[in-house]
């Protein structure tokens, strides 16, 4: 989209949101890979706006209604001072609803919450205790919440079974030099199907609670003055799933010794103690209320996280790059063999894990 052609768009936007874009400065605020964010000044007021992906979110009114419903929720638990983090809203357009349509583009106006920062990495040991003591604290909050009425909103979002089919469809379709590019880890993927059927059964064995899906540390906000996380952020993908997940791609985003899309393979290394701190937090948030079947989960998550999204990654390769924003043409692949071998090191050091994850205290885990 054009500079002009994106002005005009956030005029009209404004327009609908009781604002005139002569009146507004606007800047382009965070790094997500899917949608388009905008940091909003008008006056003394300062809000976000974002317009939804169409291409990843087919039905965007889905996202805005289940980011209404679970505020709401979390604004009720934050007020009988049941839940310590501070809940987002969205903004109301002057037609009274929490999105605007212009041009075929869905566009939300967000709360903005004062005097904090997102982060790109963990820097300590007390940060990854706080990191993974707030994704749990959401979760946990949201428990007495009927994750049946949240929409799917991409169906399938973290079923392996269906993101292997999406592959294999992907494989099909791609062009020669892609795959002859992408072989080497298809092989190996593909040589993990006894991983795939462990998976398979245990997530027969576990409860659906409502799960963020997104677990980075910059899905949290961070008060500049205390360095303690504010609120939990980026609702988008929040529905219907499993502990595992959440856990899994927490471990997957923070524990890593290069960012997910380096090369340098060679140096990538596991911080256990960091991995140990955010074991050790998220399941003492949940006081005891976690099943042994949900505590094991957690173990399997570490690994599945990074599989799905090597396989993720690489289907948006072989598809030719529609999901994820690139930089270069096989920015996808890279970040596949980057995901892969996490995954690797994670099989290799199996008896660590267990060890961290199963020994974490549970308090008084339910059976």
């Amino acid at each position: 989209m054009t500079l002009s052609h994106e002005n005009k768009s956030l005029s009209l936007v404004l327009t609908k949101f009781g604002y005139a874009l002569e009146n507004c400065q606007v800047t382009s605020l965070g790094y997500g890979l899917i949608n388009s964010t905008y940091l909003v000044q008008s006056n003394n007021k300062r809000f976000v706006l974002q317009r939804l992906n169409r291409h990843v979110f087919k039905f965007p009114q889905q996202v805005t209604d289940n980011a209404d419903l679970i505020s709401e929720h979390l604004k009720a638990k934050y007020l009988a001072n049941e839940y310590a983090l501070q809940p987002i809203w969205q903004h109301q357009s002057i037609e009274h609803k929490s999105h605007v349509e212009v041009a075929g583009e869905y566009w939300r106006s967000l709360h903005y919450v004062e005097h904090c920062q997102t982060l790109e990495s963990i820097e300590n040991i007390e940060q990854a205790h706080d990191v993974a003591s707030s994704f749990a604290q959401f979760t946990a909050a949201l428990s007495d919440f009927n994750s049946h009425r949240l929409a799917d909103i991409i169906p399938d979002f973290h079923n392996l079974s269906a993101r292997l089919a999406q592959l294999e469809k992907a494989l099909k379709a791609s062009a020669n030099e892609r795959i002859e590019q992408a072989q080497s880890t298809l092989n190996f993927i593909d040589s993990q199907q006894p991983f795939c059927r462990e998976i398979a059964i245990l997530i027969k064995q576990l409860p659906l609670r409502v799960t963020h899906n997104d677990t980075k540390i910059n899905n949290l906000l961070f008060n500049r003055e205390t360095n303690k996380p504010a609120a939990v952020i980026d609702l988008d993908t929040c529905m219907s799933g499993y502990l595992m997940h959440d856990f899994g791609d927490m471990v997957r985003s923070c524990c890593s010794s290069i960012a997910e899309d380096s090369a340098e393979l060679a140096d990538m290394s596991i911080n256990f103690h960091i991995l140990s701190a955010l074991a050790n937090a998220y399941i003492a948030a949940f006081n005891g209320s976690l099943s042994e079947a949900e505590h094991k989960s957690l173990l399997f998550g570490v690994k599945l996280m990074p599989f799905m999204l090597c396989i993720r990654f690489l289907t948006d390769f072989l598809n030719g790059d529609k999901y994820f924003k690139t930089s270069y043409a096989t920015h996808n692949l890279v970040r596949a063999k980057n995901q892969l071998q996490l995954y690797k090191l994670f099989c290799q050091q199996q008896t660590r894990l267990e060890e961290i994850v199963l020994s974490a205290p549970a308090l008084n885990a339910i059976a």
